[in-house]
């Protein structure tokens, strides 16, 4: 059995998780939560194991077999990410995903509804530079993180149409060669995401796209001072103020928001 205890403190909060899990040979890639948990712990445990195992060629079978967790400082992500790193320890993997991610659309409900009230403090960028420029917002943007009060920071990274969330942190600026170079700081006026820092989320809804229930591929943030929607279509970052732009719509389907607000 192995198990991994995630444990982080800042001065925005503290996370906690402990994960155990079992790993066995299997003629199939099977996962199993059989240690007692609320609903949406096990959920995460279970979608943590197959964001594991996700690119690893072996057949195995994971069964979960404790999840602890503190009411305090467990929040959505953390028994999903400890579940991942118990699954890589337990197969001696060395982990080369950059970021444990979910793009899962209850858990990014979940997490929506955990961030309302709370006023978004800052938003770094990573974009892409070449020769000593860049292209305007959405076309040069490549990460971006944001850093609601009270809350660790939680990265949003495109991945063909998906919209993964990861609490994670900014990385630092890299040389991309002759393709130019990553840049990472905070966003600035006139880009869009400058807008919001400073207000409060008020309510928001998950945005499905091309995998129908399977996937998160954007959200309508709604602030004090507007609607962000930000998403991933086609590979591509999608930034927008107010409605989702009529290109985008044709693929999208926004669900209910989580307080219960209109669109």
């Amino acid at each position: 059995m192995t198990t991994f205890r995630l444990f982080r403190q800042t001065n925005r909060s503290s996370r906690f998780a402990q994960v155990s899990v079992e790993v066995a040979a299997s003629s199939r890639r099977e996962v199993e939560v059989t240690a007692t948990a609320a609903d949406e712990h096990r959920r995460e445990a279970e979608l943590g194991a197959w964001w594991a195992l996700r690119h690893l060629p072996a057949a195995v079978k994971v069964t979960v077999t404790d999840v602890v967790v503190n009411e305090i400082d467990t929040s959505v992500g953390d028994v999903y990410e400890a579940t991942a790193h118990a699954v890589w320890e337990a197969l001696r993997v060395e982990n080369a995903v950059p970021y444990v991610g979910f793009s899962d659309p209850e858990m990014v409900a979940s997490w929506l509804t955990s961030m309302c009230g709370r006023r978004l403090d800052a938003v770094t960028e990573a974009r892409h530079w070449h020769e000593g420029r860049r292209e305007p917002d959405a076309e040069s943007l490549l990460h971006a993180w944001l850093f609601f009060e009270y809350a660790v920071p939680v990265g949003l990274h495109g991945c063909g149409d998906h919209l993964i969330l990861a609490k994670d942190d900014p990385g630092g600026f890299y040389d991309m060669g002759e393709y130019g170079e990553t840049r990472v700081g905070p966003a600035q006026e006139p880009d869009v995401l400058s807008r919001f820092i400073g207000a409060r989320l008020t309510d928001g809804a998950v945005i499905l796209g091309h995998d129908g229930d399977a996937v998160c591929a954007g959200l309508v943030l709604r602030f004090e001072n507007g609607d962000l929607v930000i998403g991933a279509l086609y590979d591509e970052w999608v930034l927008a103020v107010g409605s989702v732009p009529s290109a985008a719509a044709r693929h999208w389907a926004v669900q209910p928001f989580v307080r219960g607000g209109f669109r």
